[in-house]
């Protein structure tokens, strides 16, 4: 079974990528706009295949009708590579992913052609790049998938989320969208310490024994819990602005809402335990 779903995506995956190296060309003869808008259906497509081909079946809370025009910045938890592909099959997305992945031998050109915005956590100079780059698909009404912790983890808390990348949104004033995400079985079996690492990817964990094992699966459940929206015009353009705008996507994520819902109900949980919901 593992082989054959090794096939199955290895054979997916080449054509899309024969298909969107063509749509490009096609999309550059014709000087259609919105590029990365069309791009992130075609990625969205690919990524519900790829769910397909794991068996992954999703259950969705919230209104996931709203981000199909696009524009949106879509912030998570992070746990997993295999988040990209549940979150991914779901909305027309493009990828928020560290700078290193551009210079990989093929994968770096997939994630090119993909729209993928690569970001250099390390060097804060490099903040008016990212702005414009995220801006600029956000204008072709792309949604931008962000994980602000900056890094996976194996589920029990959620890290800090970094301010660094907030602040494309927070300049372009766009509207971030909350999400969590929550594996709920691994072979019809809960997901507990057990069997998490079989989903969860994080530290120093080698990716392609990882991939292997996932391959292996017979089926995994999950539940994206969408949060309400977050308006970037309500905070400042500045350091301060930022840091209230990660405390309150924080609390979005973490389900913290009040029942005004407003933004600025989104304090005095700082000394609760910043655990997901189950």
């Amino acid at each position: 079974m593992r082989l054959l779903k090794l096939t199955a995506y290895l054979s997916l995956w080449a054509f899309f990528f024969g298909l969107v190296v063509t749509v490009h060309l096609w999309i550059s003869v014709l000087g259609l706009p919105n590029r990365w808008k069309i791009i992130s259906r075609l990625n969205r497509n690919f990524t519900l295949l790829m769910r397909v081909i794991l068996n992954i079946k999703v259950t969705v809370e919230g209104d996931e009708g709203q981000l199909e025009r696009g524009g949106y910045v879509i912030i998570a938890n992070h746990m997993s590579y295999v988040d990209g592909i549940v979150l991914g099959s779901i909305f027309p997305i493009v990828f928020v992913s560290k700078k290193e992945v551009r210079s990989w031998p093929v994968v770096g050109l997939w994630n090119i052609l993909c729209g993928t915005i690569f970001i250099d956590r390390q060097h804060k100079q490099e903040v008016g790049n990212l702005v414009d780059r995220m801006t600029a698909k956000l204008k072709q009404e792309a949604n931008i998938l962000l994980f602000p912790e900056g890094t996976s983890t194996n589920g029990e808390r959620m890290l800090p989320f970094q301010t660094v990348p907030l602040a494309a949104p927070l300049r372009s004033r766009s509207i971030i969208v909350p999400t969590t995400l929550a594996y709920k079985s691994v072979d019809d079996r809960p997901v507990s310490p057990a069997n998490r690492d079989l989903i969860y990817w994080y530290g120093d964990m080698d990716f392609i024994s990882h991939f292997w094992k996932l391959l292996a699966l017979r089926s995994v459940e999950a539940l994206v819990t969408i949060q309400p929206q977050v308006e970037c015009f309500r905070y400042p353009d500045s350091s301060v602005g930022r840091k209230k705008l990660a405390e309150v996507c924080y609390n979005r994520v973490l389900g913290r809402v009040t029942e005004r819902g407003s933004d600025q109900d989104d304090d005095g949980d700082e000394d609760r335990e910043p655990r997901l919901p189950s």
